[in-house]
């Protein structure tokens, strides 16, 4: 709120004079409490001095009020420039917007690039930048190349803008990022990933949600999350997603405290590497998953510390019971872990189909 001008000026001045009397008043009890003496008839010189003061009063006053008046019009210069900015800012995302909406795919390349620097200049709805970007992802796309050419040109051209979508993402997950999106959500329920670079990204917060979504990579293009630090305060949910083709790595990726869920995920085709992987912390289910064909590799992996759950689990506050894996197909190898001193817990009797153990360890004995 925002005192009338006169009303402003008056309690400064008030301020002041009260400010006068408080500072005179402690310099008279400084100096002891001397009493006023009079001496006689004022003289001229006392008459002159008097003057002086009232003068000097009343130029101070008038200091007080030019300097209420010069503070009042600088506040009202920065309150105009920063809406200003603010309303440049709303007009960058309508217009980065508006790009990612276009015709032509280099326009929504451009949109992308816009959408992603405006988040990094504009903190407080960084997060509604980050959700533009993942709700383009979630719009639908084919998963596999048309035979027809001129739809197959149409394809590879938006595929393109949505690898870009996805790369300026996992540049700011990772710790050099100029302005860094770790700890913001990030929602790709339901979208088709086919390539993408999350390599180094640290999961440190928020809502990392694959959902639904397709992995099914084509010819040499991979998704990576090699390097990846899924830290504590990270909820990274696979739940329901399908690896359907090509590879996803999770190469020397550390599980170091995070929720991260394939519960439910369908496992029928792809190479799904956990590689030198270190399960230092936190719970990794895998329950409900299906595993029907492709690999899953754990060589090298390291479980030390994390709960990775094959079994029937009870987690009331999230779903009441969660069925154990089915594995009617493909490979779960982890016969090259390198160490198995926190197993996973798979809750289970017989081996199944595909899933391969240490040397030397049986599934019974297992928890």
């Amino acid at each position: 709120m925002r005192w009338p001008l006169g009303l402003h000026i008056a309690v400064v001045l008030v301020l002041a004079v009260v400010a006068a009397i408080t500072v005179l008043g402690l310099l008279w009890l400084t100096l002891g409490a001397p009493r006023m003496q009079v001496s006689g008839p004022l003289k001229p010189s006392d008459t002159y001095d008097a003057i002086k003061i009232a003068v000097a009063v009343v130029a101070g006053g008038g200091g007080v009020v030019a300097l209420v008046v010069a503070y009042r019009r600088q506040h009202l210069n920065e309150t105009t420039d920063v809406r200003e900015y603010e309303r440049a800012l709303i007009e960058r995302f309508g217009a980065a917007a508006e790009q990612l909406g276009a015709d032509q795919p280099a326009v929504r390349m451009a949109g992308a690039y816009a959408m992603a620097r405006l988040a990094d200049e504009w903190p407080q709805e960084r997060q509604m930048c980050i959700d533009v970007l993942c709700g383009y992802l979630r719009m639908p796309h084919a998963p596999d190349p048309p035979s027809d050419d001129q739809a197959l040109t149409t394809w590879q051209r938006e595929r393109k803008v949505r690898q870009t979508i996805l790369q300026l993402i996992g540049a700011h997950l990772r710790d050099a990022a100029p302005e860094s999106w770790q700890g913001y959500d990030l929602d790709f329920t339901g979208a088709v990933i086919d390539a993408a670079d999350f390599r180094g990204a640290r999961f440190t917060g928020g809502d990392i949600i694959f959902v639904e979504t397709l992995f099914v990579a084509h010819g040499r293009d991979q998704v990576v999350f090699d390097d990846v630090d899924f830290a504590e305060g990270s909820c990274v949910y696979f739940r329901l997603a399908e690896f359907r083709s090509g590879s996803v790595r999770f190469n020397r990726a550390t599980f170091s405290g995070g929720w991260v869920t394939f519960d439910y995920a369908r496992f029928t085709g792809a190479q799904v590497n956990f590689r030198d992987a270190a399960f230092t912390a936190g719970e990794v289910p895998f329950e409900g998953a299906e595993f029907s064909d492709g690999c899953i590799d754990f060589g090298g992996a390291a479980f030390t510390g994390s709960t990775v759950n094959f079994g029937e689990h009870h987690l009331p506050s999230v779903y009441l019971t969660v069925p154990p894996a089915r594995f009617s197909g493909g490979i779960v190898d982890f016969s090259q872990v390198a160490d198995f001193t926190h197993p996973p817990q798979f809750g289970l009797q017989a081996l199944p189909p595909g899933l391969r153990l240490p040397t030397g360890t049986n599934i019974s004995d297992l928890p």
